[in-house]
C-alpha cells in the first residue's frame, strides 16, 4: 500500500483541480482584558501594606488601627485578584481541553475520510472513469446517453466530494492545532499569573499574621499595664482599657489569627522585696533590683523630686480576670489571644510587673509621671544609671528592659 499512497496525493490533486478550494473563517479573536498582574498592580497602588515599616511598640493606637485596616484591604484585594486569576486560568484550561476534543474528532473523521478517498482511487484504478465516459458514445438512444452521462457526473461528483471533505478536514485539523498552541500558551500565561497572585496573597497573609502577632503582644502589655495602674491611677487605667478595646476590635475585624503560645509566669528574680518611698509609701519589686530602686528613690528625693508608684503585681489576679473574661480552660486562661476575650484581657505572664521588674512611677504624691514633668525630666536623666529604662509609649512605665 506504500506506493499506492504515494500516488494518492497526485491523483487527488488532479481530481479536485477544477473544484474551487474551500476556505475556513478565521478563528475569532479574544477580548483583551486586564491581566491578573495588572489588577495586582492596582491593588498594590490602592492598598500598600505599610505595617512592615511600623514600630508597633512605639506606634499610637490610631496608627495601629489604620495599619490593620490597610492590611485587611490589601489581603481582600489580593483575594479578589487570586479569584480572578484562578477563574481565568480555569477558563483557559477549558478552552485547551475543548480544542483537544475538536482535534480528536477531526482525527477520527480524517481516518474515515482517508479510507473513503483511498476507495475512490481503488475504484478508479479498477474501473477507470474514462470507460464510463466512452459508454455514453455506445448508447443506442439519446435518452440512454443522457442517463449514462448523469450517472457518470454523479459518481464523479461523489468522488470529488469525498476527496474535498478529506482535504477540508485536514486543513481544519491544521487550523485547530495552531489554535490549540495559542490556547496552550495563553493557559500557561494565565496559570503563571494565578501562581504569582497566590504568592502575593500568601505574602500578604504572612504579613497580616506577623503584624497581628506584634499587635497582640502590644495589646497584652497595654492591658496588663492598665491592670497595674488600677490602684495608682484609676482614670489612666480606664483610658488605656478603652483604647485597647478599640485596638482589639480592629484586630478581630482584620481577620488575622495571631499565633498563640502558652504563657509562662517566671518568678520574681531574687524573690520579692519592699523598698520605701522617702515621702511615704512603698514599692514591692524583685529582690534582684531592690537596692537599685531604693537608691533611685533616695537620689530623686535628694534632688527635690518625690517618686513612688506601683511595682509587683500578683499574677493570680490576672488569672482570675482571664477566667472571668476568657473562660476557665487551660487554653482560655493561658493561650487565647487577649483580643478574643470579652472584654480584652491580657494573658498571665505578659507583664514585667508580674516579675517585679517594672515600676509605674507616680510624681510628687499625685498621679503617674507625665512627659515633661519634673519627675519625667529627672528619670530621663538618671534612671538608666539604676538599670531602669522607659517604655516610649508610656511615660510612667520603667523596667529593666524597657518593655
Amino acid at each position: 500500500m506504500g506506493s499506492f499512497h504515494r500516488r494518492t496525493a497526485l491523483t487527488r490533486a488532479a481530481i479536485v483541480a477544477a473544484v474551487a478550494a474551500a476556505t475556513l473563517s478565521p478563528a475569532p479573536g479574544w477580548a483583551q482584558e486586564p491581566s491578573a498582574e495588572d489588577q495586582l498592580d492596582d491593588v498594590r497602588e490602592q492598598a500598600a501594606a505599610v505595617a512592615a515599616e511600623m514600630d508597633v511598640i512605639e506606634a499610637e493606637d490610631a496608627e495601629i488601627q489604620a495599619a490593620l485596616a490597610t492590611i485587611q484591604t490589601n489581603v481582600a484585594g489580593q483575594r479578589v485578584v487570586v479569584n480572578a486569576a484562578s477563574d481565568a486560568a480555569a477558563v483557559a484550561d477549558a478552552e485547551v481541553a475543548a480544542s483537544q476534543a475538536a482535534i480528536d474528532e477531526l482525527e477520527v473523521e480524517i481516518v474515515a475520510l482517508d479510507a473513503a478517498a483511498d476507495q475512490v482511487l481503488i475504484d478508479a484504478y479498477i474501473d477507470p472513469p474514462l470507460d464510463h465516459a466512452l459508454d455514453v458514445f455506445k448508447a443506442e438512444t439519446l435518452a440512454d446517453a443522457t442517463v449514462k452521462t448523469a450517472i457518470v457526473e454523479i459518481q464523479t461528483q461523489a468522488d470529488t466530494d469525498a476527496i474535498e471533505d478529506l482535504d477540508e478536514a485536514q486543513s481544519a485539523l491544521e487550523v485547530e492545532r495552531a489554535a490549540q498552541e495559542e490556547l496552550a500558551a495563553e493557559a500557561a500565561t494565565k496559570k503563571a499569573e494565578a501562581d504569582a497572585a497566590m504568592a502575593e496573597l500568601e505574602t500578604a497573609l504572612a504579613q497580616q499574621t506577623a503584624f497581628a502577632t506584634e499587635v497582640e503582644a502590644r495589646l497584652n502589655a497595654k492591658l496588663s499595664e492598665a491592670q497595674s495602674l488600677a490602684a495608682s491611677d484609676a482614670a489612666l487605667s480606664q483610658q488605656i482599657l478603652a483604647e485597647q478595646a478599640a485596638v482589639a476590635a480592629a484586630l478581630q475585624a482584620a481577620e488575622a489569627q495571631p499565633s498563640g503560645s502558652a504563657s509562662t509566669i517566671a518568678p520574681a528574680p531574687g524573690g520579692l522585696a519592699t523598698v520605701t518611698c522617702p515621702s511615704g509609701g512603698s514599692i514591692t519589686v524583685a529582690g534582684s533590683i531592690s537596692s537599685n530602686v531604693q537608691g533611685l528613690l533616695d537620689a530623686s528625693s535628694a534632688a527635690g523630686v518625690s517618686l513612688c508608684g506601683g511595682g509587683y503585681r500578683d499574677p493570680q489576679a490576672q488569672i482570675e480576670l482571664r477566667k472571668a473574661h476568657c473562660g476557665t480552660s487551660q487554653y482560655a486562661i493561658y493561650e487565647m489571644p487577649s483580643s478574643q476575650c470579652s472584654p480584652p484581657t491580657a494573658r498571665p505572664g505578659s507583664s514585667m510587673h508580674e516579675q517585679g521588674l517594672a515600676i509605674d512611677f507616680t510624681c510628687n504624691g499625685g498621679g503617674t509621671v507625665s512627659r515633661g514633668s519634673s519627675c519625667w525630666n529627672w528619670l530621663s536623666s538618671n534612671a538608666n544609671s539604676y538599670g531602669l529604662f522607659n517604655l516610649p509609649s508610656e511615660s510612667w512605665h520603667w523596667s529593666t528592659n524597657g518593655n
